[in-house]
């Protein structure tokens, strides 16, 4: 097919258009509105379009590190959220309300993990990290008061998230160490040490209904606990030193002399003595009045006694302002303490098996016994090619029941 008709047809539009003179600011307005459609159609690269976003962003809330935010797992994480519940106030509640083992509950975690990452200084997220563990104990608390047909493996699995949230702290101490003002390191580490020594006590008063099992984690949440205790007493000391104007020695008094006796009325109440009777201050130990660990008294009791004379001295080194000795002690005695407490759960732990293999036993003997008595009733059989009776064969073969 020829294109002479098509050819001949543009130059004709041409002639037109040679002869054709538009209104100048009808062309002025046209092209500017042609430039700006070219403008938009064209693909914009991905420096461009961030720079875009994030401008949009800062815009309108300025209050987010739209960077950090951006790339963080719990970005990632909170959209899911939304896409899976539509960020319906329903949703968000019920996922608040939720325990270890319900479905909601890790949409609860990551919840948490977002506001964390949407934090704006070091000090706001160990802020909202030292709540968390609010959350974490409530938990606890009510995982506990469910019947224990229901509670699964839930007192585990929050004792375990208690002893991450734990570290997590500890590493944001130190972060905000690093980055904050002394009075603003001042003021989160005795919040630290306030909070976790409140989660030693609060966990030791949740222990009385658990199994041997769950009282072992627990107690390992516990370790965690005072150990972040102390880390906080350490950031302490060392700003003590840095700057003594806005850390005084006093400060540092104050929060060895609090831990110091939380860590001794936890060690009281796990070990059966009267927790209100012990404390950093006491000389000797109080006799150990659990009948559960008859076997391993005295290894207790010089335990206890050895944890409450590290603590004393780790009281009286702080008062002659020898902070760095005395820091070292609150390690050792907490970590004396704490060794006191496992002792008697081990005991515990081995007295349960003793006993129940001592059921065993006697089920095994009760049950011997019965066969043997019934065997001795029956009427007497010659055993076809035997020297004995069937009855004798049993009897010469059955182990004596238990006097």
């Amino acid at each position: 097919m020829s294109n002479y008709p098509l050819l001949k047809k543009i130059r004709e539009i041409r002639i037109v258009a040679r002869r054709t003179k538009p209104d100048a600011a009808w062309v002025a307005s046209t092209r500017s509105t042609l430039l700006m459609q070219v403008k938009n159609s064209m693909p914009v690269s991905a420096a461009q379009k961030s720079s875009i976003i994030k401008e949009w962003f800062n815009f309108f809330g300025p209050v987010f590190s739209f960077g950090k935010w951006l790339r963080a797992p719990a970005f990632s994480i909170a959209a899911i959220i939304v896409a899976l519940f539509g960020g319906s106030l329903f949703s968000v509640s019920a996922a608040e309300r939720s325990l270890p083992g319900d479905l909601l509950y890790s949409v609860k975690i990551a919840t948490e993990q977002a506001q964390l990452a949407m934090a704006s200084s070091p000090e706001r997220k160990l802020k909202l990290k030292t709540e968390f563990t609010d959350r974490r104990v409530d938990e606890m608390k009510q995982v506990v008061a469910a019947p224990a047909a229901n509670r699964g493996d839930k007192i585990i699995q929050t004792a375990e998230t208690l002893k991450r949230d734990m570290r997590t702290i500890k590493q944001q101490l130190g972060d905000m160490q690093a980055q904050s003002s002394p009075q603003t390191v001042k003021e989160s580490a005795k919040i630290v040490d306030e909070k976790t020594n409140a989660v030693v006590q609060a966990l030791q008063e949740t222990k009385d209904s658990m199994t041997l099992e769950e009282r072992v984690k627990v107690t390992e949440a516990q370790v965690a606990a005072s150990d972040t205790s102390v880390s906080a007493i350490e950031v302490l000391a060392d700003t003590h030193k840095t700057d003594s104007d806005v850390v005084t020695a006093q400060d540092v008094v104050d929060v060895v002399k609090s831990h110091n006796e939380a860590v001794a009325k936890t060690m009281a109440q796990a070990v059966g003595l009267n927790p209100n009777s012990v404390t950093s201050t006491v000389s000797m130990p109080i006799p150990v009045t659990n009948t559960a660990m008859t076997s391993s008294t005295a290894a207790v009791i010089v335990k206890v006694g050895e944890a409450q004379k590290t603590l004393i001295e780790a009281d009286q080194l702080v008062t002659e302002n020898k902070i760095d000795e005395a820091v070292v002690k609150i390690k050792l005695g907490t970590q004396q303490a704490f060794d006191a407490q496992r002792t008697v759960e081990q005991s515990d732990i081995a007295l349960a098996n003793a006993v129940s293999g001592a059921d065993a036993a006697l089920i095994n003997a009760t049950s011997t016994a019965v066969t043997a008595t019934s065997t001795s009733s029956t009427p007497q059989t010659t055993c076809p090619g035997c020297s004995v009776t069937s009855t004798q064969q049993i009897k010469s073969t059955s182990t004596p029941p238990l006097e």
